[in-house]
């Protein structure tokens, strides 16, 4: 059963305000019927966040991970394709520091945590060191947003 549209769109607007804060995990579930669809979307672009799908293709290994992070994040061409280069990018991220956050929609962690749960974690590991050392410096948020439903 489809929510009616007010209460998408106040579910959406709370999320939005929700990402902002520091107290917010990187890793955030979200109900997957707005992953899918363009509220969520459309919401984060108004309030200037930066919103890219990590998962346009499937990512099943360390390899199809960091093209689909270097796609997604419109990475330096120097970008080095490894956790040490992925943290220290996701860390500066100063080409898109002009948006107020950056949202990367992972509709499909499961297949990565089934393929290889160990670079799964890693790249979880990554990314929270990356986030607290953006919310040490004030820099705008980086936020996961992954589906609250079973993977």
């Amino acid at each position: 059963m489809t929510p009616p549209a007010g209460a998408t769109d106040a579910r959406v607007h709370a999320l939005v305000d929700a990402l902002s804060r520091s107290e917010t995990p990187a890793f955030v579930e979200v109900p997957a019927e707005l992953l899918r669809g363009p509220a969520l979307r459309t919401a984060l672009k108004r309030g200037h966040w930066y919103v890219s799908t990590l998962d346009r293709a499937p990512v099943v290994d360390k390899t199809t991970l960091m093209h689909a992070l270097y796609q997604s994040g419109e990475y330096p061409a120097g970008f080095g394709f490894n956790w040490d280069a992925l943290l220290d990018v996701l860390r500066d991220l100063e080409w898109l520091e002009s948006a107020r956050g950056i949202a990367l929609i992972w509709r499909h962690p499961g297949v990565l945590e089934a393929r290889s749960p160990d670079v799964a974690v890693t790249f979880r590991e990554v990314v929270e060191d990356a986030c607290a050392h953006r919310a040490g410096r004030g820099y705008p948020p980086l936020r996961v947003l992954v589906p609250a439903e079973p993977r």
